[in-house]
C-alpha cells in the first residue's frame, strides 16, 4: 500500500492494542484526531491569525455566525431540523419545507426531527418532484442562503436550480463522504480523491457546476444517550449484520459539528462551487467496540483491515478556508465528564442568549 501522509498516521497510542479503558479511548480518539489534522495539506488559504487559547476556542467553535438574512432548508428531517432549531436559536429567520402530508407521519427515532414551532421557524410544503409546489417557497432573492439537505434526482434538480436557486445568493448541499473511490483499505481521502461513478456523484457535479458548495459528510452521531449516539449505532451496525473489522477506519461527526459547518459556509463569501469535507474525528473499529464495552474488541483489533469502505478524510480544507481558527470536531469517544461540560457550556451559551434576546 501507498505511504501515508503525515496528517493520517494514527499517534503511537492509537496503534496500541486496546485495553477497553473509556478514559484511554477518549484519550486515543484526541490523539489520533491532532495527527491527522495537524499537517495536512491544503490548497485553500489558512487562517491568517493566531489561533487563541482553549477557552476562547471552545466559545469561538460553538457560536454560530448571524446569517445576512432568511435560510431556506429543504429538507427538516434529522439533521435539517436541528440545523433550523439552532440557526433560529441564535437569532436568524428560518424556513423549512417537508414534502405533502409528511409532518403527519411518525418517524422511528434514528430519523426523527425536533420539534420546530411555526413561528419562529416557518413551514412549507414543497417537493421537488412536484413543480407545482415550487411556488410555496419564499421569493429567491430574499434568501441569504438555501441548503439542499436531501438527495434528489439529477433531473428534478437541474430544472429546480435552473428555475429558482440559480437567484439564491448562496447555495449549500449535503452529500455523503461514500461517493470516494477507495482502492487500499484505511487509505487517506481529501477532496482530490478520485470519486465513485453514481447517482449522488452526479447529482454533486451538476450542483457544483452551477456554483453551489457541497459539504460531504462522514456518518453522524449525536449525544451519547440518543438514537444516535455511537454506542447506538455501533449496536444498530451489528445487529444488521456488519462486520466488525477491528482494524477498519471510521468516520463520525456531531450534528453540532455539521450545523456549525453549514453556517459558517453560508456567511463565507468565494467558497461557491467548492466541495468541502465534513469528516470530524476517526478512530479503528475496535476503540469503538472498547468505547462500548464489547468483549469482543481485544480479538477484533488483531485482524487485518480488508473493508474497501475504510478510510481517513481529512476536513483540513473546511477547517483551513471555513471554520473559526481553534475549532475542534466534537469526538465521537467523549468521555462522559468532557460531555457533561460540554453540554453545561452549551446550555450557558443558549442562556445568555435568551437573556440578550429579551434584553432587546
Amino acid at each position: 500500500p501507498p505511504t501515508r501522509p503525515s496528517w493520517a498516521r494514527p499517534s503511537r497510542a492509537a496503534q496500541s492494542l486496546c485495553r477497553c479503558s473509556p478514559v484511554r479511548m477518549g484519550e486515543i480518539s484526541a490523539a489520533t484526531a491532532n495527527d491527522y489534522r495537524a499537517g495536512a495539506g491544503s490548497s485553500v488559504t489558512a487562517h491568517p491569525h493566531p489561533a487563541p487559547n482553549h477557552d476562547e476556542e471552545c466559545a469561538v467553535g460553538n457560536e454560530l455566525p448571524p446569517m445576512n438574512g432568511r435560510v431556506l432548508i429543504l429538507g427538516a428531517g434529522w439533521v435539517g431540523s436541528r440545523l433550523a432549531s439552532a440557526l433560529s436559536a441564535s437569532g436568524s429567520l428560518v424556513t423549512v419545507t417537508n414534502r405533502p402530508g409528511l409532518t403527519s407521519r411518525p418517524k422511528e427515532a434514528y430519523f426523527a426531527p425536533v420539534p420546530l414551532s411555526d413561528p419562529p421557524v416557518s413551514r412549507l410544503e414543497f417537493d421537488l418532484s412536484r413543480p407545482e409546489t415550487w411556488t410555496n417557497l419564499p421569493p429567491p432573492e430574499s434568501l441569504a442562503g438555501a441548503v439542499l439537505t436531501f438527495q434528489a434526482g439529477i433531473e428534478d434538480a437541474s430544472a429546480f436550480y435552473d428555475a429558482y436557486l440559480c437567484r439564491v445568493p448562496k447555495v449549500l448541499a449535503y452529500s455523503s463522504t461514500a461517493v470516494y473511490r477507495v482502492d487500499t483499505p484505511g487509505q487517506p481521502v481529501d477532496e482530490k480523491t478520485p470519486l465513485k461513478q453514481t447517482a449522488r456523484v452526479g447529482l454533486d457535479a451538476m450542483l457544483l457546476r452551477r456554483g453551489a458548495t457541497v459539504l460531504t459528510i462522514s456518518g453522524i452521531f449525536g449525544e451519547p444517550r440518543g438514537a444516535r449516539g455511537v454506542c447506538t449505532c455501533l449496536a444498530a451496525y451489528a445487529s444488521s449484520g456488519g462486520a466488525l473489522n477491528g482494524q477498519k477506519a471510521v468516520n463520525m461527526v456531531h450534528v453540532d459539528d455539521i450545523i456549525a459547518a453549514t453556517a459558517h459556509v453560508l456567511v463565507t463569501p468565494s467558497i461557491s462551487g467548492t466541495r468541502l469535507n465534513v469528516g470530524g474525528d476517526y478512530f479503528r473499529l475496535h476503540e469503538l467496540m472498547c468505547h462500548c464495552r464489547y468483549p469482543q474488541a481485544a480479538a477484533a483489533a488483531a485482524a487485518p483491515d480488508t473493508d474497501l469502505s475504510s478510510k481517513i478524510v481529512s476536513s483540513s480544507s473546511l477547517l483551513a478556508a471555513v471554520l473559526p481558527p481553534g475549532f475542534e470536531f466534537i469526538p465521537p469517544l467523549e468521555k462522559p465528564a468532557q460531555t457533561a461540560a460540554r453540554l453545561a457550556k452549551s446550555a450557558a451559551r443558549a442562556q445568555r442568549r435568551g437573556a440578550a434576546v429579551a434584553g432587546g
